[in-house]
């Protein structure tokens, strides 16, 4: 309870009853109290400032104590007898007044004080008000002091700023650049981000994160922001483009967290300059897309969409279609593990082994087996999921053998299309795996969809959406869904690559 609550208590309610000379009154029956004594009226004040949890002490003009709360009785360990009539020292048991004593001020100017008081003899921080109460004639006839433990939150605030000083000598040893924002803003950056972005640390804290972003970006990392603080999830890496001081761009990867910062939500993000790095995935991106073979190798037989979306730069998922001749089609779909670089060079190594198992057969089954023993004799521990198939148009018949992309479907004409699971490990795991494979009759108006694991959830929802729309519909449909999640608040989590196929 605030003073002002407290000095409204006194002031109105005793001086409506009794009159503030009551309260001084030397006899037991003051006439200004209206039948009721000085002792009558301090317990009676007593009562009312009973159920305040915080310190109230109340002092006669002449400085001796009048009377205390239950609190103050309590955080004294003192009764009522114990301390009226006492000087405030007195009850700390010193022999001399303090020589900045507040209760004389008060008289003196009888104006309030407040203040943060550390009282030694119990090891407490006070936040401390005192405040004169005036008669009608402006006479100060005591004096009320309001003490509130403020010891835990003092040392909170103290424990607080000790671990920021801390954190902030860690972060500044990083040798990324690392910041927290709270509602936006910038509320910490080590040295790494100041040279990052080439900004005086003075300039940085207080500024609104979109500062340093590229146009292009603002808007999704508003999403993502919000999506982040609202889930309280992490991490999150993305790319973006940032400005520096002198208004050039570079590219970023970002990787965030949510965490509390003072109580807050907040964001910390470590941020790496990627633009030689990114340089290189870019090029390593436009070699992969010259590779892929969007037109479909026998378009009088089959008509083709495709999809293809990297989650990042580089995609680890790739497919390929080869025409063995006029009646047969051999293609396969394949996701790597692995990231970046990594990935692009792992998807061109498959590419050159897939080349080589079609020459040696057609068969997806004996395709498989042999990419399966090529990459564990190559490409050592790296494991790939693959899916394989084949259509023989001269006997309108289908293979599909799964390794690690087990799930495919199949719509015969203008009904419901079905989600068919093909068992297989993936390839480079095993010598010995066992891969199954499934045969299908097909006809005109058929049709086969083989994706990657990017786009399992959306064949979880979505599927149907193929009855009453073509392939080409139906492509853009999943496009549009991909690229409104780039944006979204998680982005696209995996690679995402698809093979549509009807039969003419």
């Amino acid at each position: 309870m605030e003073y002002e609550v407290i000095q409204n208590i006194i002031k109105e309610q005793i001086e409506d009853k009794f009159g503030f000379e009551g309260l001084l009154d030397s006899t037991d029956q003051s006439s200004e109290c209206s039948g009721y004594g000085k002792e009558s009226c301090i317990k009676l004040l007593e009562g009312m400032l009973k159920g305040i949890p915080d310190i109230i002490r109340v002092f006669n003009p002449d400085k001796t104590i009048l009377l205390f709360n239950e609190s103050g009785y309590k955080f004294y360990k003192k009764n009522r007898d114990e301390v009226k009539g006492k000087r405030c020292f007195e009850i700390l048991n010193k022999k001399e007044r303090c020589e900045d004593c507040d209760v004389e001020k008060v008289i003196e100017t009888k104006k309030m004080i407040r203040t943060e008081k550390y009282i030694p003899e119990f090891s407490k921080y006070m936040e401390y008000t005192c405040n004169p109460v005036l008669n009608k004639s402006g006479q100060v006839i005591f004096v009320v002091e309001q003490l509130r433990d403020i010891t835990e939150r003092k040392i909170l605030a103290n424990t607080i700023k000790e671990s920021e000083e801390r954190y902030r000598k860690i972060v500044n040893l990083s040798p990324e650049a690392i910041i927290i924002t709270v509602d936006d803003k910038i509320v910490l950056a080590n040295n790494q981000a100041c040279r990052l972005v080439d900004e005086d640390y003075s300039r940085i804290i207080g500024a609104s994160v979109y500062k340093y972003i590229h146009n292009d970006f603002i808007e999704i990392l508003k999403k993502r922001i919000k999506h982040m603080e609202e889930n309280r999830k992490s991490k999150y890496t993305f790319d973006y483009k940032i400005y520096r001081c002198d208004n050039s761009a570079i590219e970023v990867e970002v990787s965030s967290s949510y965490l509390t910062y003072k109580g807050k939500p907040a964001i910390q993000s470590i941020i790496r300059d990627i633009t030689e790095l990114k340089k290189n995935l870019n090029q390593a991106a436009k070699f992969q897309r010259k590779c892929l073979e969007t037109t479909c190798p026998c378009p009088e037989k089959i008509k083709m969409e495709s999809l293809y979306i990297p989650a990042r730069t580089v995609s680890g998922d790739f497919f390929k279609m080869y025409k063995v001749n006029e009646d047969l089609v051999v293609g396969i779909v394949w996701d790597v593990s692995g990231k970046g670089i990594t990935a692009a060079l792992s998807v061109s190594a498959f590419l050159v082994l897939f080349g080589e198992a079609v020459l040696n057969s057609h068969d997806p089954q004996e395709i498989i087996k042999s990419l399966n023993k090529k990459i564990i004799n190559h490409l050592e521990e790296r494991y790939i999921a693959a899916c394989c198939f084949s259509l023989d148009f001269k006997n309108n018949e289908a293979k599909v053998v799964g390794a690690g992309i087990n799930q495919y479907a199949f719509q015969k004409c203008k009904d419901n299309p079905q989600e068919l699971i093909v068992k297989g490990p993936f390839l480079g795991m095993f010598e010995d795996s066992v891969f199954d494979e499934h045969t299908i009759c097909f006809e005109s108006g058929d049709r086969f969809c083989f994706f990657t694991d990017g786009l399992d959830f959306i064949f979880d929802h979505e599927i149907n959406y193929l009855k009453t729309h073509t392939i080409t519909e139906f492509n853009l449909y999943l496009k549009n869904i991909l690229n409104d999640m780039l944006t979204d608040g998680e982005g696209i989590k995996d690679d995402s690559t698809l093979i549509a196929l009807e039969i003419e």
